[in-house]
């Protein structure tokens, strides 16, 4: 009996050590890892004017390149712009092509007056613009800069007045200095790429609301206009 008393005694002490060892792992395992960050496109707040013709922005879905289509943020290395990789502690809150896509309608829709459209159908007979965009460069390099290439469409309504709407196929190419090396302004400095290119945009479809585009930390180029 003593024997088995002993020997139950020393399992429930091993029973205890490995139980406040398994459980000191897991808590230095955790406090060693960095805490998740999400990051979003969108601006925070727009001031949207009043239209007095209301005209409907459809935004079709945006297409990317496969390599920065993930949830992690996909950056380039400032030292070899070449490299590009995962931050596994820096993730979009939705999709890249949902956080361009949105960020791009808000801008828009805020700045023309315009509605968002969802469904075509559920437009009636408002004149919907519709707005496509083929990412062909979308960079973010901390402390260096964001870039932004994209080639897009902005198709006019149905022309039923006497007022001729146009359609137009662009390329746009857009900088924007980064002067602090984190994540977090790497990503404002994409924002308002996004928001100089709305404004491109926006200079095809009613030039008079088009706003500044931008400041000396920033440069656009927009080439291969063309009317269809």
């Amino acid at each position: 009996m003593e024997f088995t008393r002993k020997h139950h005694a020393i399992l429930t002490r091993m029973r205890y050590f490995l139980g406040v060892g398994v459980i000191g792992t897991l808590l230095a395992a955790c406090a060693s890892a960095p805490a998740m960050k999400y990051y979003s496109l969108r601006p925070q707040a727009n001031n949207a004017i009043v239209a007095s013709e209301p005209v409907g922005i459809y935004m079709a879905p945006v297409q990317i390149p496969e390599s920065i289509d993930k949830v992690q943020l996909m950056v380039r290395d400032p030292a070899e712009p070449q490299v590009m990789y995962a931050l596994n502690s820096s993730r979009w809150a939705a999709s890249v092509t949902e956080e361009i896509g949105q960020a791009l309608s808000v801008y828009l829709t805020g700045q023309l007056g315009a509605i968002g459209i969802q469904n075509i159908s559920a437009a009636g007979s408002m004149p919907v613009w519709h707005v496509q965009t083929d990412v062909q460069q979308f960079d973010l390099i901390p402390g260096e800069t964001a870039i932004l290439d994209v080639v897009w469409v902005v198709k006019a309504p149905p022309v039923n007045q006497a007022r001729k709407k146009s359609s137009w196929v662009c390329q746009t190419r857009i900088n924007v200095a980064v002067k602090q090396p984190d994540v977090a302004a790497v990503v404002t400095a994409q924002q308002q790429a996004i928001r100089l290119l709305a404004n491109e945009m926006i200079k095809k479809i009613d030039v008079a609301t088009a706003t500044d585009s931008g400041d000396a930390s920033s440069s656009v180029q927009t080439r291969a206009c063309r009317q269809v």
